[in-house]
């Protein structure tokens, strides 16, 4: 399945249902599914281009995990 890189809409805080754990400000590279365009949609996240350098990813961002 494709991929997109988002982020949280200014202010916002988002979920990721995979994880339970919040999307970075700096964005998160997720399984382009109806979950996500759904969150387009509504304007809770914005679709943008992936930084060359370091992308988060759904392993890496959840390493901090849940407390």
């Amino acid at each position: 399945m494709a991929k997109i890189f988002i982020k949280p809409g200014p202010g916002l805080r988002v979920l990721d249902p995979a994880t339970g754990n919040p999307l970075p400000p700096e964005g998160l590279l997720v399984e382009d599914g109806t979950h996500w365009r759904r969150r387009l949609n509504d304007g809770d996240v914005e679709a943008v281009e992936s930084p060359k350098s370091a992308i988060a990813t759904p392993e890496s961002a959840q390493k901090g995990g849940r407390k």
